[in-house]
């Protein structure tokens, strides 16, 4: 269950960064495939999860998209898929936190479209160091092996907190660091067992997501990084 936790952890938050173009946005390329590589505590490769882009659209003065994320182990076994959505604006952007969530082998049959509480983070638009930004509460259940199973989790403190350029295999971007905090919750069987975290996400303005770290009392649990978009 531990182990659990600490995976669930390494792709929280993948969401885009702000911008008041919403052109360049990975996630509003029509039929664009996005390929983030999940990393373990010693920074290996440990799987990866494909994003698909459809039906991007213009809804009033936003652009909107579907996608869907299927995630992969290390061995490129196909494990579990989901859905999510994303919308840009003058104001900012918002994407749906049940994406936040990934999955891995130690729940390979957790059926990610459980049930859950329609929950946006969002970005306003013209991020700065120092900017507070919202937290947000996610909410599912689902199931696990036959076994019903509820998650809570809660981003807090959320804080743009440097600038910093940031290389991948993808390519190099200059971005926002952003540092929150995270309360994250299982339930099972009438038992809750609850976690804290610390994580830190780093954003391309015009672009969109490109590393995610996480942490616990000062040790590194692992993280995210975008390795190929292709268009």
């Amino acid at each position: 269950m531990k182990n659990t936790l600490i995976f669930l952890l390494t792709l929280c938050c993948a969401v885009p960064s702000l911008a008041q173009d919403c052109k360049g946005y990975y996630y509003l390329l029509n039929n664009a495939e996005i390929e983030m590589t999940i990393l373990d505590a010693k920074g290996a490769a440990s799987g990866k999860t494909i994003y698909k882009v459809t039906n991007v659209q213009k809804e009033g003065s936003a652009t909107t998209s579907d996608f869907t994320n299927t995630f992969y182990d290390k061995n490129n076994k196909l494990m579990t898929s989901g859905t999510g959505h994303f919308k840009c604006s003058g104001n900012g952007v918002a994407i749906d936190m049940k994406m936040s969530i990934p999955v891995m082998p130690q729940t390979k049959d957790m059926k990610m479209e459980g049930k859950t509480n329609a929950t946006f983070l969002d970005y306003p638009s013209g991020l700065h160091v120092g900017q507070e930004l919202p937290g947000g509460t996610f909410d599912m259940n689902t199931t696990v092996n036959g076994m019903d199973m509820g998650i809570t989790y809660t981003i807090a403190n959320r804080k743009v907190v440097a600038n910093e350029k940031v290389t991948t295999p993808a390519g190099s971007w200059d971005c926002f660091k952003i540092s929150y905090d995270l309360n994250f919750e299982m339930k099972m069987m009438g038992r809750g067992i609850p976690m804290k975290f610390n994580a830190v996400e780093w954003f391309a303005p015009d672009f969109g997501p490109v590393k995610t770290s996480s942490s616990k009392d000062g040790k590194e649990m692992g993280g995210t990084m975008i390795a190929a978009v292709k268009k």
